[in-house]
């Protein structure tokens, strides 16, 4: 803080008007691997159903696995209107079956960024898929979940430096102590399948906040939420 009085010299005053004005946001990079998913729940023969997906083998990324519809938001998008947009897409299903309740608090994905959950009803569901994305869809009833807790396993993020990274301009060069962070995976054993990874740790989180109860054996820097 200055003094009243004191004179601002022109350099001084260009660095407050450089920051003063300045909005915080994501990097560009960031907000490019953003991402939201829904979290379909069914009412099936009166009882409360999960609705996951079978990636198509055809997929790049991820082929065969059990996971919630979703993607990344596009230019303009909230994760609730990506979430909607990309279950229509993947499930063929018109916006109006779909009911949103709520948005979740973000999980971090692989590629860094936040991936942002969606809770929402699933009406009038036909058993339809687009299987340019989707092999089959599968049903995880809403108190199997409730009755069984996740496995958790931790594992370590690592840097590793390319070949040609300058190891000679750091401390230690080669030998320089690289932080590790850590985390834990999910797994859910259901009938269905396994559901583990980001899919495993949103469910964990949907189903801590459905039952009023901690999510099973957080780390201790996990508890950090950053709200934005």
């Amino acid at each position: 803080m200055t003094n009243q009085n004191q004179k601002i010299l022109p350099r001084e005053q260009k660095i407050r008007d450089s920051f003063s004005a300045h909005k915080p946001c994501y990097p560009e990079y960031a907000m490019t691997q953003t991402a939201a998913v829904l979290i379909p729940i069914l009412e099936v023969d009166g009882e409360l159903q999960l609705l996951f997906e079978i990636r198509a083998a055809s997929l790049h990324a991820q082929p065969g696995e059990i996971c919630f519809p979703g993607g990344r938001l596009e230019a303009g998008e909230n994760p609730v209107q990506a979430a909607r947009r990309e279950t229509v897409e993947e499930l063929l299903v018109e916006e109006h079956q779909i009911e949103m309740i709520g948005q979740m608090d973000g999980v971090m994905g692989p590629a860094g960024a936040p991936v942002w959950p969606v809770a929402g009803f699933l009406h009038d569901y036909k058993n339809t898929w687009s299987a340019d994305e989707v092999d089959h869809t599968i049903l995880v009833p809403l108190g199997w979940f409730q009755k069984n807790k996740p496995e958790t396993y931790e594992a370590q993020v690592i840097t590793k430096p390319a070949e040609d990274f300058p190891f000679d301009l750091i401390p230690g060069g080669r030998d320089y102590p690289w932080r590790r962070k850590k985390h834990l995976v999910y797994f859910y054993r259901t009938p269905a399948g396994i559901i583990w990874g980001m899919t495993g740790h949103v469910v964990a989180s949907f189903i801590s906040r459905y039952a009023g109860t901690d999510i099973p054996d957080y780390l201790p820097e996990e508890k950090l939420n950053q709200c934005i």
